[in-house]
C-alpha cells in the first residue's frame, strides 16, 4: 500500500503545478477581469488544485455512471427498434 500511495503523491506533485500554471494562464489572458477578480481567481485556482485528489475520483464515478446509463438506453432503443421491425414484418 505504501508504494502505491507514494506513487500517487509523486504523480500528483508533478501534475499539480502544470494544472495550476495552465489555469493561471487562462485567467491572465482574460482581459475582462478586474485586478480584484484576477486575485480571487488565483485563490480559487489554488484551492481547486489542492482538492484535485478528492474531486477527480468523484468526477470519474459520475462519468462512469453517465456512460453506463447511456449504454443501457442504447440497448433499450435497439430492442425497441428490433421489436418494431419484427412486428411490421408479420
Amino acid at each position: 500500500m505504501q508504494p502505491l500511495l507514494l506513487l500517487f503523491v509523486a504523480f500528483y506533485s508533478l501534475l499539480m503545478p502544470i494544472l495550476f500554471i495552465n489555469w493561471l494562464g487562462f485567467f491572465r489572458e482574460d482581459l475582462s477581469l478586474t485586478k480584484s477578480e484576477k486575485r480571487l481567481s488565483i485563490v480559487v485556482i489554488a484551492i481547486a488544485t489542492l482538492f484535485w485528489p478528492i474531486v477527480i475520483p468523484f468526477a470519474y464515478l459520475e462519468l462512469l455512471g453517465k456512460f453506463q446509463r447511456s449504454a443501457r438506453t442504447t440497448r433499450l432503443y435497439k430492442k425497441m427498434l428490433e421489436t418494431t421491425a419484427d412486428s411490421q414484418l408479420c
